[in-house]
């Protein structure tokens, strides 16, 4: 029996989670087309799970790295990332909750039923009665639903036994059908009122689902920013690694020309102080590496142990591309931010809530009119005697305003703030694009002066070097070259990698970040600056 019903609930569960799912997602994406004019995939569910299973399988068969792309590693956020996955979650349950909300708009039906039993006991040999043996029930039926007039309407039948068993002679049963409707006249009356709950929880479901995009949008620009993040890292470390082989050469070459008494012992010296702390040095990227490489895998939301690293060749394609110039002026950029960014539009709509919801308290004042109409029948006569139905008017006027006079008042204030919430987040986006328009050309100019810096710096120590040998300069000035040289081409290499995350973050900020459903990004109408 037990079995038997746990098999009953399982199966009922199953119903609910399609039913609710089914539920959700129509909402999600009705407050999609409302907010885009298109619906988007979204799923709650676990994607391209395939991907980290291949990746697990690879892992467990070989020993060697396995390389992700940019794009491999944005699907991977996306399908595993706990973040990713809580934000998504908190969109579907905002989603089941409107249509709670909904449901009173809709016909809501109801049943219940109630039995109770009466009998006989005995007490010291003596007939004790509670009652005339039987069962008392009933079983209600009902529907309900809330009109856009602010009429209130529920339909309801009745089922009723008595002494259904052990008196035959008396049992008995009785049917009722009722009809309730209250209408408000004055206070409460029309859709502007009566819909404003269902109106509100429809338009948050919009903001919900701009919110979300705009997320999705910044946490497709920060997985890009922590993969390219990691390159750098690596870069850095064959960067240091170079040096580290050259402050090696230059120790045993300094060596070789002190014994030689070609150079000075203390220049020896300086070679070798090079060489360890460039070993320091080495030792030290090598760390920030596999730090960089755990903060990567543990963002994706994959196993940290997992030996996989970013790709490369990805850092190699930016280089190959080099800057992008716009197809856009800095004052295009800022009307466009100003008329297309999704957080602005939720802030207009927000004062348009505000100002509905001070029109609303302000009809509050209006006296509570109802009319109220019952009808109770019982549907197994045809005679009117069995119909009863009464219209009642009722006039309320409160003469305690204090709830709704506090209500209107603080109506004004809440469409005072909202006001002062749009104009500041308008100049916010007006700094952030200014910001933004000046860090890219602050990196397109460092991107350059290093690229300049990295050619110098390698002329510069191959010269060196010939001098040194010529005993015409230091080894001092052999060590500052090439400290010059490791300098620019990490330099370089952060001036590239914070060009390319700022110019997504611009084309975010401007609302004109596209993205597909696994996370990829398209720039519109770009092209390529010949360095």
């Amino acid at each position: 029996m037990f079995l038997l019903l746990l098999s009953s609930c399982t199966k009922i569960g199953n119903y609910a989670e399609k039913r609710a799912n089914k539920a959700a997602y129509s909402n999600i994406a009705g407050a999609q087309h409302s907010a885009f004019g298109e619906t988007d995939i979204f799923s709650i569910g676990v994607k391209e799970e395939e991907l980290l299973q291949q990746l697990l399988e690879i892992d467990r068969k070989q020993e060697e790295v396995q390389l992700l792309s940019l794009a491999d590693t944005i699907a991977l956020a996306m399908a595993n990332s706990r973040s990713y996955q809580f934000e998504k979650e908190n969109l579907f349950i905002q989603a089941l909750n409107l249509t709670e909300t909904q449901k009173d708009f809709n016909w809501d039906t109801s049943a219940s039923s109630a039995a109770a039993s009466t009998g006989i006991s005995k007490q010291n040999g003596n007939v004790e009665t509670f009652g005339e043996q039987g069962v008392d029930g009933n079983l209600t039926l009902g529907i309900s639903r809330t009109l856009v007039s602010g009429a209130k309407v529920s339909l309801g039948f009745t089922h009723a036994f008595l002494n259904a068993f052990s008196s035959p002679d008396t049992s008995g049963e009785g049917n009722a059908v009722s009809l309730n409707i209250v209408q408000p006249l004055l206070n409460g009356f029309g859709p502007l009122v009566a819909k404003e709950t269902l109106r509100q929880a429809e338009r948050d479901m919009v903001y919900a689902v701009r919110e979300f995009k705009r997320y999705q949008q910044g946490f497709v620009i920060n997985i890009a920013d922590q993969y390219y993040s990691a390159l750098q890292t690596r870069d850095q470390l064959i960067n240091q690694r170079r040096n580290y082989e050259s402050a090696v050469a230059n120790r045993e070459q300094t060596e070789s020309m002190a014994k030689a008494g070609r150079i000075k012992e203390f220049e020896a010296a300086q070679a070798k102080q090079s060489e360890l702390n460039a070993a320091d040095s080495l030792t030290l990227a090598i760390s920030n590496y596999q730090s960089a490489l755990d903060d990567f895998r543990y963002t994706l939301g994959i196993p940290i142990d997992l030996n996989v690293e970013p790709d490369s060749r990805e850092l190699k394609l930016l280089e190959e591309r080099g800057l992008v110039q716009f197809d856009i002026d800095q004052q295009a950029a800022m009307d466009s931010a100003l008329s297309n960014r999704l957080d602005l539009i939720t802030r207009r709509d927000a004062v348009e809530d505000n100002e509905r919801l001070l029109e609303i308290t302000r009809r509050n004042f209006l006296p509570d009119l109802n009319a109220n109409y019952n009808v109770t029948a019982d549907p197994e006569f045809d005679s009117s005697d069995q119909v009863d139905q009464d219209l009642t008017v009722s006039l309320d006027i409160p003469f305690d305003w204090t709830e709704k006079r506090n209500d209107y008042r603080i109506a004004q204030i809440r469409l005072d703030r909202a006001v002062r919430s749009l104009q500041a987040e308008e100049d916010d986006i007006r700094r952030d694009v200014r910001e933004l328009w000046r860090k890219l050309e602050r990196n397109r100019s460092v991107y350059k002066n290093r690229l300049l810096s990295v050619r110098l710096s390698e002329r510069r120590v191959e010269n060196t070097e010939l001098l040194l040998q010529q005993g015409k300069v230091q080894t001092r000035d052999l060590l500052d070259a090439q400290d010059d040289l490791l300098s620019s081409r990490n330099q370089a290499t952060s001036a590239l990698v914070d060009y390319t995350i700022n110019r997504l973050r611009f084309w975010d900020a401007i609302e004109r970040f596209e993205i597909d459903p696994k996370g990829m990004w398209y720039e519109q109408s770009e092209e390529e600056i010949t360095e």
